[in-house]
């Protein structure tokens, strides 16, 4: 029985701000779900973990092993079956509450239950199949959003992030780098190839800050960063999710989405125009409406009447962060 949902609308909403599922906005993208033959994803969990994540959607199979872990996980495996569902995902048996979907371009939403700090918590992951081996792949200014934990709190942001075609990085924590100098907190550094399309984030005093895997999708590009920075004011320890900025269009953000929250949650919404209609939260139906302004604060991101703020990606995929200090990660489904 669905005891927690509120029984008016303006209560629900309210606790919808809480849980942090508000979200809603749409995101980019082009592809719907389908089927992908057995297929290895490059994969960041919400939690700071990189994932050999492999597919079998033929026999309806997946498994993965955590491959460098801030937990202590480096080498834990996990295995399962999966359920098709008719909306074209698909339900993982050891996470019965979260759903895999795989995009025709190569993008995966997923998630793993393991035993992440103290308890054991679902958390999102995102893949990529076919990572970009070269820098001049990747070149480009990025919007992103992320989630990065430090000494027991996880505060998120939203920014933007370059690659420039020598193989250095730059980032705007709450600015704009594509409109000139960073109005906001800057870092920078160097990227170095790990081979398989993984790349080493250094900072500009050569620490080693986390992996980054990018995806050289046809008219905008997708970075995903396993974050394992723990200097004092660093992106902490987590996940970082970017898009090219690119500007946003309705033709990018009509569709259905599915998205799942640091929290735990996962809700399905559509997106027309600059409305947004969330009809499941946890798979369980409710309705509730918001909209959203495009290309606000800037190029490419996405601002919700809820105050929720977001980059979105023609490739299919989007990542928000909530007032309530939550994030959504999403995948269009079609």
């Amino acid at each position: 029985m669905n005891i927690w949902f509120p029984a008016t609308p303006i209560w629900a909403i309210r606790r919808l701000r809480f849980l942090s599922a508000g979200l809603a906005v749409a995101l980019l993208a082009s592809c719907g779900g389908g089927s992908d033959d057995t297929a290895r994803y490059q994969s960041v969990a919400m939690a700071g973990e990189l994932i050999d994540y492999k597919v079998d959607t033929t026999n309806l199979t997946y498994t993965y092993t955590i491959t460098e872990s801030q937990f202590g996980l480096a080498g834990v495996t996990g295995n399962g079956t999966l359920k098709g569902n008719a909306d074209g995902s698909y339900t993982p048996s050891g996470a019965p509450d979260a759903r895999v979907i795989i995009l025709p371009n190569g993008l995966l939403l997923g998630a793993v239950r393991e035993r992440f700090g103290a308890g054991l918590v679902t958390t999102p992951i995102i893949g990529l199949k076919n990572p970009a081996t070269t820098i001049a792949a990747l070149a480009a200014d990025y919007n992103y959003v992320q989630r990065g934990c430090a000494s027991g709190v996880c505060p998120v942001s939203h920014g933007t992030f370059r690659i420039g075609a020598a193989g250095t990085w730059s980032s705007c924590r709450d600015g704009n780098i594509a409109a000139g100098a960073c109005t906001g907190t800057a870092a920078n550094g160097t990227l170095e190839s790990r081979g398989s399309g993984l790349w080493r984030l250094k900072s500009n005093d050569g620490i080693d800050i986390g992996t980054a895997i990018g995806f050289n999708s046809p008219g905008q590009n997708v970075l995903i960063v396993d974050l394992k920075d723990r200097r004092a004011g660093g992106f902490g320890i987590g996940l970082l999710v970017g898009g090219q900025q690119v500007a946003m269009t309705s033709t990018m953000t009509d569709g259905t989405w599915i998205a799942a929250t640091a929290s735990g949650h996962s809700f399905l919404f559509s997106a027309s125009g600059s409305d947004i209609a969330i009809s499941q939260i946890d798979w369980l139906p409710v309705s509730l409406n918001t909209t959203f302004a495009a290309n606000d604060p800037w190029t490419g991101m996405a601002t919700t009447a809820w105050g929720e703020v977001g980059f979105f990606a023609g490739a299919g995929i989007y990542m928000l962060e909530t007032p309530a200090g939550d994030v959504e990660l999403g995948i269009k489904l079609h």
